[in-house]
């Protein structure tokens, strides 16, 4: 009795608050054309944001993302089956009315058909009717306890997608650092380019160094500058990949709200096996996977349950009156006489329907035994994801000094083969060679700023860091 009134209350409160209501889309996507939205329309970056940080946007992207915000929806969904299914505990209580008016009665009806003029049969009821299950092999109950799991796994599924949004944020959001260092590198190369081929034109001029030198510059302008426009490219799709994970309808985000790349202090010293503990604990996807699992389980015990009897009570509690009456004169009695009320026990065993009931049992066990599977994989997959981003890690770790330090000698290398080159000493193949070797230096450095990052956001995502 008190999991009833449990029960009752539960889907009351349920019941009392209403309709479900959530943030609407943006109104751009009702539109069928682009020209003609206006900027109130999109959905965008915020006004007067000047520089969006990687917090600012894994926010946005957790507010705006429509794939994160539909796995929410389907949270609020498995939580309103749950409560649906403790609706099975309580009883179901109907109402009922009905009139109806026989002008003529067939005299096998007890009546005299059309001859008797004006006759008439005027039959109204009503009754109160209600039905409550007591027990159906508790069935119910694992219905219920099915539907609970089914909730939980629904709220990790939810905290997996927001897992899985900030890791793609930041990502994102790196690349668009590393397209803009790359386009300053690109820009640097054109410039030292630039000036050594002004310099060395008027050297020619002068007849003191070959045509090929000055052509050798004016070749090295162009492809300087063909690397900015593709590293330009990169730094548009860049924009454009985070604005998706944002839920920006623009397509874009805007080129002038971005900082800087800043490498970050490096410690880590950590054991893979702490990593390994916490993912095994926290991983949302995993638990996700239990909590199937469990709901699978609660699904066989329900298909047992349908062997078993079923015992319910019912109850009505109404009236029904038929007045007959003769050239438009009714024969009225007793309203005492038409009440009814009546109630009763009913008892229920199913001995044979077809094996249904079997191929149920077997459907179940078999859903269960695939679920159990599906949980050896993933627990599996986590294991193998947080060894593979614990070592990545490990190895971006190792190489960023190196790159550091190489970037620091290849500078001054090139410093030095160009003022031997100026002086005459060093040939314009050297030089060629060294400012190469420090595009190429300066590029390894920044990519391995940029992928440190990346492999410390892995790494947090495969231990089910949410943020």
């Amino acid at each position: 009795m008190k999991k009833n009134i449990q029960a009752l209350l539960l889907v009351l409160i349920f019941a009392v608050g209403g309709c479900y209501s959530y943030k609407p889309p943006p109104e751009a996507i009702s539109g069928t054309t682009f020209t003609g939205l206006t900027q109130k329309a999109h959905q965008d970056i915020p006004e007067g944001c000047q520089e969006l940080s990687l917090e600012q946007a894994k926010q946005i992207a957790i507010e705006n993302n429509p794939g994160y915000m539909a796995t929410r929806h389907a949270m609020v969904a498995a939580t309103a089956r749950f409560y649906r299914s403790l609706s099975a505990y309580l009883p179901t209580i109907s109402a009922t009315y009905n009139i109806r008016n026989d002008k003529y009665t067939p005299s096998n009806q007890g009546g005299v058909g059309s001859s008797g003029g004006g006759n008439f049969n005027s039959t109204k009821g009503g009754a109160f009717n209600g039905n409550w299950l007591i027990f159906n092999g508790l069935m119910r109950t694992m219905d219920m306890l099915a539907a609970k799991h089914e909730e939980k796994s629904s709220e990790a599924l939810n905290r997996d997608a927001r897992r899985l949004l900030v890791e793609s944020v930041t990502v994102a959001y790196n690349n668009i650092l590393l397209a803009q260092e790359n386009i300053r590198i690109a820009q640097s190369d054109e410039l030292f380019n630039t000036q050594l081929y002004d310099e060395t034109k008027l050297k020619f001029e002068a007849g003191a160094v070959p045509l090929s030198d000055v052509l050798n510059f004016e070749i090295r302008v162009n492809n300087a500058k063909t690397t900015v426009i593709d590293e330009e490219y990169n730094f548009f799709t860049s924009r454009s990949i985070l604005a998706e994970f944002m839920g920006f309808t623009s397509g874009i985000l805007p080129d002038d709200i971005f900082p800087s790349l800043k490498p970050k202090s490096d410690q880590f010293s950590i054991d893979v096996g702490v990593y390994l503990d916490t993912a095994l604990k926290n991983r949302p996807d995993l638990k996700a996977s239990r909590e199937n699992m469990d709901a699978a389980q609660y699904n066989v015990y329900s298909s047992w349950g349908a062997f078993s009897p079923t015992l319910s009570f019912n109850t009505s509690w109404g009236y029904s009156r038929t007045d007959p009456g003769y050239s438009g004169r009714a024969n009225y009695r007793a309203r005492s006489s038409d009440r009814s009320f009546n109630y009763g026990f009913e008892a229920e065993w199913v001995l044979f329907n077809g094996g249904a009931r079997i191929a149920s049992l077997r459907e179940s066990q078999a859903n269960l035994a695939q679920v159990r599977e599906q949980l050896t994989g993933k627990w599996i997959s986590v294991v193998a994801e947080v060894r593979q981003a614990f070592e990545d890690r490990v190895r971006k770790g190792k190489q960023i000094k190196i790159y550091k330090k190489n970037l620091t000698l290849v500078t001054k290398n090139r410093q030095l083969v160009e003022e031997s080159y100026k002086a005459g000493n060093e040939s314009i193949t050297r030089l060629n060679e060294a400012q190469n070797d420090l595009i190429s230096a300066d590029s390894s450095y920044i990519s391995s700023i940029i992928d440190l990052e990346n492999a410390k956001a892995k790494l947090d995502s495969s231990i089910g860091v949410l943020n």
